[in-house]
């Protein structure tokens, strides 16, 4: 069986976490309350509590999984029937959510040479998820930058930003240190058909470490952005947003909200970036990143864990 979570193996969230990984190793392909059950009690995790304490945690893993299925809606690859969590047949139409998950639940070491670039990837779908969430246009602006999709050096993904978005003027040098991105990985915004200023426009930052919680979420400022680097601001408030491949404990969304700006957790970016994966059936658009490359680093993360 799955060993617990080494860290915080009592977390609601992790737990929850923790069988969506054991269903998609399982030969069976599912997971239940009774294995959960049997894990906990096998490692005495709430001793002295008792019975009591085992039955409450269960209940509250299973609200956390029926609030997946309606947070993440169609791009959920479970089935949650009862005490029973199963895999959708063809569990690679869900991509984004399997990888979210993965890169949650397992984190990620970066070597030298790897051509595997999780967090990249990350930035890549969090793109395609705000950008379906506006109806509008969006780029990848965290550096490094791909070049068919935006210029590579600094001053030029300002310029060529400004000019697509039709606000901010052109790059002005404000006098800092050349910060590669300043804390923006994704930009989008929704035109109106003038074409005109004063346009909805959001700055996304992206974190897949589970120290999001600290200052992570707090570094962009999408005001002091445009001061320093845009000659002429965009003409309305710009907003800010905050994507995890993670889940956030419910009580806890609104207070995190004040700091971090619209949050984009695992089942927010997986259910707006599913019409851009596999299973999409838009013609014709433009497209920058293979959403493959997320189901073949996520087989091979639950390869590794299969007892």
């Amino acid at each position: 069986m799955l060993s617990l979570p080494k860290k915080n193996p009592t977390d609601t969230i992790q737990l929850a976490d923790w069988l969506e990984i054991y269903a998609l190793i399982s030969g069976d392909q599912n997971s239940s309350r009774g294995d959960l059950e049997s894990a906990l009690r096998t490692a005495s995790l709430f001793e002295p509590e008792g019975d009591e304490a085992v039955q409450r945690k269960l209940l509250e893993v299973f609200q956390e999984l029926e609030d997946r299925t309606t947070s993440a809606s169609q791009s959920y690859p479970f089935n949650l029937e009862g005490n029973l969590l199963s895999v959708k047949k063809e569990w690679h139409e869900f991509p984004a959510y399997v990888f979210c998950l993965c890169l949650s639940y397992f984190g990620v070491k970066q070597t030298k040479g790897s051509k595997a670039f999780p967090r990249r990837w990350f930035e890549h779908i969090s793109r395609d998820a705000l950008k379906y969430y506006l109806g509008g246009e969006g780029l990848r602006f965290g550096y490094p930058r791909l070049k068919d999709e935006i210029p590579i050096s600094f001053e030029n993904a300002i310029n060529f930003v400004c000019t697509r978005m039709k606000e901010g003027g052109s790059y002005r040098n404000g006098g800092l240190p050349d910060r590669k991105d300043d804390a923006v990985d994704i930009i989008a915004w929704k035109n109106f058909p003038d074409q005109l200023p004063g346009k909805l426009i959001v700055f996304g930052n992206c974190a897949t470490e589970k120290d999001w919680e600290g200052s992570k979420k707090t570094e962009l400022v999408p005001a002091a952005f445009c001061d320093d680097w845009m000659t002429d601001k965009p003409k309305c408030e710009v907003i800010k947003s905050l994507f995890i491949p993670h889940r956030v404990e419910r009580r806890r969304f609104t207070s995190h909200l004040k700091r971090a700006g619209i949050i984009f957790d695992r089942c927010r970016v997986s259910y707006w970036a599913h019409f851009a994966g596999p299973i999409s059936k838009q013609v014709g658009e433009q497209r920058w990143f293979d959403y493959g490359v997320l189901t073949k680093w996520s087989q091979g993360q639950l390869k590794a864990a299969a007892p």
